[in-house]
């Protein structure tokens, strides 16, 4: 994107060479900015496609130990990332992830990753992302549960992005939309939901309406991709 450093923009110019453009079905007569978008994961393919190709100003947020320090860093690709979540051999893990923590770092912090916390620091994130969504630029979240892997039909999606929406409401009295995404691997179509208003939700509970979009991201794949 635009937003990227001119070097980063560079590095991504010669990734596409290698990673083919996505058929987009998009629900809505156009993308709006300053808005909320949801993706599942689809391993590393859903970060990478919207990061190349997504076509308006954002930023992601992503689990802060890809953007700590080195010992951090190693401890999730190895122990959670390629083991838990990948399924790697737990002794090839370690190896591969003395190889890919510093591209991964580079690549996460030229994608200007806002870390994100399950502790108080959580308030840095939210207070990143309204800076962002201030300046008129997306926020991207992939909000799927995937402590034991990625899954092509969602399990769970955690409520953040719900949290984020009403915060920005209650501080800001700005509405947003929030558009839920489905990205499949195999056909390499991006699916993007008609967006909802945050304000449609205000008074229901987060859990519930965080399993309705996990729900529709399913119907998503389900109705494309199968």
């Amino acid at each position: 994107m635009s937003n990227r450093k001119p070097f980063f923009r560079f590095c991504k110019s010669i990734i596409k060479i290698f990673k083919r453009k996505p058929k987009v079905i998009n629900y809505n007569e156009n993308l709006e900015e300053c808005a909320i978008y949801l993706s599942n994961h689809s391993g590393a393919s859903g970060p990478l496609t919207h990061e190349l190709y997504f076509p308006i100003n954002f930023r992601f947020w992503g689990t802060h130990e890809m953007v700590s320090g080195i010992k951090e860093r190693y401890n999730y690709l190895s122990n959670i990332y390629f083991y838990k979540k990948k399924h790697i051999n737990k002794y090839l893990s370690k190896l591969i992830a003395v190889i890919a923590s510093p591209v991964l770092y580079l690549f996460y912090k030229g994608m200007q990753i806002i870390p994100t916390y399950t502790d108080a620091r959580l308030r840095n994130t939210l207070k990143e992302s309204y800076d962002e969504l201030n300046k008129g630029n997306s926020i991207i979240i992939f909000p799927e549960n995937s402590s034991d892997g990625y899954h092509q039909e969602l399990k769970q999606y955690f409520a953040g992005f719900l949290l984020l929406a009403r915060k920005y409401y209650e501080k800001f009295n700005k509405n947003l939309k929030i558009y839920n995404m489905y990205y499949c691997k195999k056909q390499n179509t991006l699916i993007i939901d008609k967006y909802i208003e945050y304000k449609d939700l205000i008074g229901l509970d987060e859990k519930e309406v965080a399993e309705k979009f996990k729900n529709r991201a399913n119907e998503l794949y389900k109705t494309h991709c199968l």
